[in-house]
């Protein structure tokens, strides 16, 4: 790559401050860095630490999950064998005479069954109880009568709405809670109907109470960091939340507990149903974390921030007051104050450059002490003189008084009723007031037909009745559209000297003004001499690409002025045709977008 090159591709940074520059390269080159680097460390050790919180979840959702299934496994083992125990069978089958009979058989099935050795060798069942529709039956110890009131209790309903013969059901004992404070009434129970034997002559239902107290107290010591909420049908069963775990009152909703936005879920399947165990933890506070090792830290902070801040601060103050004192005192340069930078300038490339602005200043003071004082004094006398000189010459050139003298010769023409004369007189001063008196270059439609017809009315009373000319107008929204002043005018006088005065027939110059599409269009046509085809192709060229400096080249630089007048304002957008025939005369065709002339 050339160093010409080179010096283009970074000429923008010329144009930057000083201070910017060094703020973005303490941006791009520290701080960028810096947080890019830390935010990947933060993301490294984030992603390390919730991947353990993670792993720690689901270990103990599963030390959760294989205590509970190991309690309902060891409830069900339980019910499974009291299912199919013959002897407890035939005792809830028989119909006893009297309460006598009745006491004597419970305390035979009792001595020769392994019930009380099941009941008492697992801990996780609270409770087995025998509902037995047989009205011989007492109330007491382990059995029931199933009577009435038992049918109408809500876990005897759900059980007989079931198609299953066996389910696990969570509810409120009321009466219970009253009576145990320890306990509380919260129950999950396993239900099943004893139907093991085929068909049985009196209904029997089997309860057993998993220990609550139990189980719940084992999720306590889960979930050191969270909740954990055991969910059955939307109900919260059990639970490490104080709030949610009052065993005197009835089961909270889940969709009522404070869940945390961080969660974790898993399902277990327990008899008729599933059970969901619900995790919630705080978001993890990584940054805590961090904060914990504050030495390695603090080092890192100071080292990858504090350092190279304070060294650019620093650098970049020394720059940057040093070059604002030199451009303080540059810019008082210009109000003609030429006063030396004092004080310390250091010895670098700015202290250079503020020595060769000291010496440039005591020499530019000799300079103006010795030669140039004296020299303005002398050019301001002559200054002064040629100004007065011109505005003497410009007094004496009043373009008034020919204004006044063409009024004059009008007045006398009109009274010796030289009608026509008076009127090209009139018409003359017009055009000639507005060519001296340009003013605004652009001007309507109308204005520049005024100036046309004026013109041409002075034509025809030069060439009598050998010309003829027309001015049409199709459409009134043109008048009022906008174009550069006397350029229809040039066509037109270029139309009358080179093709009329030419031909000694009589001739047609018409002016028209349409519309078409989306475009004004101007056409200036003679029935002149024309042109032929090599001088018709060379000016074609010409005004291909108009220019000041191929005027000098055309006999007549009026068009080409006109052109080139009319791009100044339209830029491209405007287009200028010329067609000739040696002759018989010559078309000039004008378009201009209509948004452009419409435009002022």
């Amino acid at each position: 790559m050339s160093r010409k090159k080179y010096c283009k591709r970074i000429q923008f940074l010329d144009d930057w401050s000083l201070k910017t520059k060094l703020y973005i390269l303490f941006i791009f080159c520290v701080l960028v860095p810096v947080l890019v680097t830390n935010t990947v460390f933060y993301q490294s050790i984030k992603g390390n630490i919730e991947e353990k919180e993670h792993s720690r979840f689901n270990e103990m959702q599963q030390r959760i999950k294989f205590n509970l299934r190991n309690s309902i496994d060891n409830s069900l083992y339980v019910s499974n064998f009291l299912y199919t125990d013959g002897t407890l069978n035939r005792f809830m089958e028989f119909k006893y005479r009297d309460q006598e009979d009745y006491y004597s058989a419970y305390y035979d099935m009792l001595s020769n069954n392994n019930l009380v050795r099941y009941y008492y060798s697992y801990q996780q069942v609270n409770q087995i109880t025998f509902y037995v529709g047989n009205d011989t039956f007492v109330n007491g110890g382990n059995f029931i009568k199933l009577d009435d009131e038992v049918k109408k209790s809500d876990w005897y309903q759900a059980l007989m709405n079931t198609s299953d013969h066996i389910m696990i059901y969570s509810y409120f004992d009321k009466q219970q809670a009253e009576m145990s404070q320890s306990q509380g009434g919260r129950k999950v129970s396993i239900i099943r109907k004893l139907d093991y034997f085929g068909e049985q002559q009196v209904e029997k239902v089997l309860k057993v109470d998993l220990d609550y107290a139990f189980i719940n107290k084992s999720l306590k010591n889960e979930g050191a960091n969270g909740k954990v909420y055991v969910v059955s049908d939307g109900r919260v069963i059990f639970s490490n939340d104080s709030k949610m775990n009052q065993m005197r009152k009835s089961f909270n909703l889940i969709a009522n507990s404070p869940i945390d936005p961080v969660q974790s879920m898993q399902s277990i399947p327990v008899v008729s149903e599933d059970w969901q165990i619900v995790v919630s933890t705080e978001k993890l506070d990584v940054l805590s974390e961090i904060v914990n090792s504050k030495l390695n830290l603090t080092l890192l902070i100071i080292l990858n921030l504090l350092v190279p801040t304070l060294l650019i601060w620093l650098i970049s103050r020394s720059l940057v007051i040093r070059v604002n004192r030199i451009a303080k005192h540059l810019d008082q340069v210009k109000h003609e104050k030429f006063e030396v930078i004092s004080g310390p300038v250091g010895k670098d490339e700015i202290g250079s450059l503020t020595h060769s602005y000291n010496m440039m200043v005591i020499k530019i003071k000799n300079l103006i002490e010795i030669v140039f004082k004296g020299q303005v004094e002398r050019q301001a006398l002559e200054l002064s003189k040629k100004q007065a000189e011109l505005k003497a010459l410009q007094s004496q050139v009043n373009p008034h008084f020919m204004f006044n003298t063409l009024e004059t010769i009008r007045m006398r023409s009109l009274i010796k009723d030289e009608l026509e004369t008076s009127d090209v007189i009139h018409k003359l001063a017009l055009l000639l007031r507005q060519t001296i008196n340009w003013g605004d270059d652009l001007i309507t439609i109308a204005e520049e037909i005024n100036f046309v017809e004026s013109y041409l009315s002075i034509q025809q009373y030069r060439f009598g009745e050998k010309l003829q000319f027309a001015i049409r107008i199709t459409d009134e929204s043109i008048a009022a559209m906008m174009i550069p002043k006397l350029t229809v005018l040039t066509f037109v006088e270029n139309a009358c000297i080179h093709g009329i005065e030419g031909t000694s027939n009589d001739g047609v110059v018409e002016v028209l003004f349409e519309i078409r599409s989306n475009e004004l269009y101007i056409s200036i046509r003679d029935t002149g001499v024309g042109m032929d085809q090599d001088k018709l192709a060379s000016l074609r060229k010409m005004m291909q690409d108009p220019s000041m400096d191929r005027m000098s080249e055309l006999s007549s630089i009026g068009m080409m002025n006109a052109y080139i007048r009319l791009r100044m304002y339209f830029d491209d957008f405007v287009q200028v045709h010329i067609f000739s025939e040696k002759g018989k005369g010559t078309t000039i065709g004008i378009q201009i977008p209509l948004m452009q002339a419409s435009q002022e």
